[in-house]
């Protein structure tokens, strides 16, 4: 279904030549920077170009409007994210704290820019402009429900049934909080003070027995 809705934002032209390809991820980069700097609701595809340094028909021949891009960069944003989790889940077998786990989780996201900058939030925001947007957004999020999920059952907790996909919603949305976060404090003197918060925060987040012991 994401697939089909996904048609109106797709690449207009898949680069094959190394330079074709050069001059799309210039596309993405230029216009991750703009994000860094402002909401994506001003950015026009005619100053991505000139900050690229591209002419306007260079990019259309790749992105036929501003949404095309977004949605390539939320793209790879998405498989970068899964990766770091797969990487992260496949250094655990189980027999560790749940908190470590977490942990590893947190750092893997947080710590570089490439993947976790006000860029990607505002990116994140923009995803509920078009309904090929919102596609890619939830498809996203079961992605991420089904490791989260995954992380849980490794580490031998039981999950209902019915508690499955609400624990996952409330996960998801609580790291989506906390990386968001880590990502806007910038340097802030207090940024090693919120890291902590939201380091804790997750740890008490992905354990369902503690979840249930504090509301028992």
């Amino acid at each position: 279904m994401a697939e089909a809705a996904a048609k109106g934002v797709t690449k207009r032209k898949v680069a094959q030549q190394e330079r074709s390809r050069a001059k799309v991820q210039l596309i993405l980069d230029t216009t991750l920077q703009m994000l860094n700097e402002g909401p994506a609701d001003r950015i026009t595809t005619n100053e991505i170009a000139s900050r690229a340094g591209i002419s306007i028909g260079s990019l259309y021949q790749f992105f036929p409007k501003k949404e095309a891009i977004f949605y390539e960069l939320f793209s790879q944003w998405l498989q970068d994210t899964l990766d770091r989790l797969d990487d992260v889940g496949a250094r655990f077998d189980g027999s560790e704290d749940l908190g470590e786990l977490s942990d590893a989780v947190f750092e893997c996201l947080t710590r570089d820019d490439t993947i976790n900058s006000r860029g990607h939030w505002q990116l994140l925001r923009a995803m509920g402009s078009t309904e090929e947007l919102v596609a890619l957004e939830m498809a996203h999020q079961q992605q991420v429900f089904m490791r989260i999920v995954s992380f849980q059952k490794k580490f031998g907790r039981e999950i209902t049934p019915s508690q499955t996909e609400v624990l996952a919603v409330l996960q998801h949305h609580v790291t989506v909080g906390c990386l968001a976060t880590a990502a806007l404090v910038g340097d802030h003197a207090e940024r090693e003070k919120v890291l902590a918060w939201g380091r804790k925060t997750m740890r008490l987040v992905y354990d369902i027995e503690k979840l249930n012991s504090d509301t028992g």
